[in-house]
C-alpha cells in the first residue's frame, strides 16, 4: 500500500527490494477483500480463493509521518452502525490491532493518567488565557468533557498551544511541532496532550482495543489485527473525520501502562498478553542450539520472518523455508516445529 505517510527506505529494506522514488506504507498477509494476499506456489491464486476467510490480517507497517487519530468499535457497536447504514463502517466487525515494534516506534496511545494530564492542562492554562477553558473542562468532568472542548474550540486554540508548548517539556513540544507542520490548525495536537506517547524498542508491542485512541507516529512493526476495514477518525489527516461517532466509542479511561507482557512459554517461544477470540500472537526465536518442536496448532497461522531464516514443518509432512521480509501460511495440521537461526512472528486464530 502506497500511502504518504509510509517509508520506502524501511519496508524495501525489510523486504529486500529496491527502494522505491515513492512512499510505501504497508503489505498485508491475509484474506482480507481489499487486497488478499496472493500465494507462491505452483498452484497460484490468492489464498482468500484456497482457504477462505480468515478471522485476523498480518500487515508490515512502516511510518514516516504520523497517522491520523483514531480509534475502532467494539464488535456490537460495528454490527448495529453497519446495519444502519452509517457512512463511517465499512463491515460489521471489529478491529482490536496488536503493533510488535520492528524498528524504534513512536506511538500515542490511549489517555495519559489523570496526574499527568492535569499537571500539563494547568501549566498551559497559566501561559495562555485562553487555553484556561481546556484546563477548566477537565477538572469539571474528566478527559470526555477535556475531549469535547477540543473539538468545539476554535482553531486559535491549536495556534496557543503551539505558541505554548515549550512549557510541556522537550519531548511534548518536538511532537507538537512536528504535527503542526504537517497538519496546521488540527484538533488532533490539542488531543495529543491527553495521550500517552510511547517509545517502544524492537519486540515490544502496544495493544489497541475498542475505544482506544491512537496514531503512530514513526517507525517499523508488525500489525496483527481482527479482518476489518472500520476506522473511527479525528484528526491529522486528509481522510474523512467522524468526530460525533468517534465519541460515541471512545473509551475515556486512563490507560496507565500501554505496552503489553510478553510470556514466555518455552525458550524461543513467547505469547503476547492478549486475550481476544480472533487471534493470538508469538514471537519465535529458534537457533542452532535450540529447536522449537511438535508446536501445537489450534487452527489456522500466518507467520512473518523479520531476521535470518526460519524453516517450518508441520504434521503433514510440510515444509516451508522463510527469510527475512517473507511470510508463510499454515493451516489443517496439528502440530509444527520450526529450526533455523532468527526471528518471527506468529498469529493464530
Amino acid at each position: 500500500m502506497a500511502y504518504a505517510w509510509g517509508s520506502s527506505e524501511l519496508l524495501s529494506d525489510l523486504l529486500g527490494i529496491e527502494t522505491p522514488d515513492h512512499p510505501i506504507a504497508e503489505v498485508w498477509f491475509g484474506t482480507h477483500k481489499n487486497s488478499p494476499t496472493v500465494v507462491s506456489d505452483s498452484a497460484n491464486g490468492s489464498l482468500l480463493e484456497r482457504v477462505g476467510e480468515l478471522p485476523y490480517l498480518v500487515k508490515f507497517l512502516a511510518a514516516a509521518q504520523p497517522l491520523s487519530i483514531q480509534a475502532h468499535p467494539s464488535l456490537s457497536r460495528a454490527r448495529v452502525q453497519f446495519a444502519n447504514n452509517h457512512k463511517s463502517y465499512s463491515d460489521a466487525n471489529h478491529k482490536p490491532e496488536l503493533l510488535i515494534a520492528i524498528t524504534e516506534f513512536r506511538a500515542l496511545c490511549g489517555f495519559r493518567p489523570l496526574p499527568e494530564i492535569e499537571a500539563d492542562l494547568r501549566l498551559l492554562a497559566a501561559a495562555s488565557t485562553p487555553l484556561a477553558g481546556l484546563w477548566g473542562a477537565f477538572q469539571a468532568a474528566g478527559i470526555e468533557a477535556a475531549m469535547r472542548w477540543i473539538y468545539d474550540a476554535p482553531a486559535s486554540a491549536v495556534l496557543q498551544l503551539v505558541a505554548n508548548c515549550t512549557v510541556l517539556g522537550r519531548k511534548r513540544a518536538r511532537l507538537i511541532e512536528e504535527l503542526f507542520q504537517l497538519h496546521p490548525s488540527d484538533a488532533g495536537i490539542l488531543v495529543s496532550v491527553l495521550m500517552n506517547l510511547v517509545a517502544l524498542q524492537p519486540g515490544e508491542a502496544i495493544f489497541l482495543p475498542a475505544g482506544n485512541i491512537h496514531a503512530y507516529l514513526e517507525g517499523m512493526g508488525v500489525e496483527v489485527m481482527a479482518a476489518s476495514d472500520n476506522v473511527l477518525r479525528g484528526g491529522l489527516t486528509q481522510k474523512p473525520v467522524d468526530v460525533r461517532e468517534l465519541m460515541q466509542i471512545l473509551d475515556f479511561d486512563s490507560l496507565i501502562e500501554p505496552r503489553v507482557t510478553l510470556k514466555k512459554l518455552i525458550q524461543g517461544l513467547h505469547r503476547f498478553g492478549v486475550d481476544i477470540p480472533d487471534f493470538s500472537v508469538y514471537r519465535i526465536e529458534p537457533s542452532a542450539n535450540n529447536f522449537l518442536v511438535d508446536i501445537e496448532l489450534n487452527g489456522s497461522a500466518i507467520v512473518v520472518c523479520i531476521s535470518g531464516e526460519l524453516i517450518i514443518s508441520t504434521s503433514r509432512d510440510e515444509s516451508l523455508t522463510l527469510r527475512k521480509g517473507q511470510a508463510g501460511y499454515m493451516g489443517d495440521a496439528r502440530l509444527f516445529s520450526v529450526i533455523g537461526s532468527g526471528t518471527g512472528y506468529l498469529a493464530m486464530g
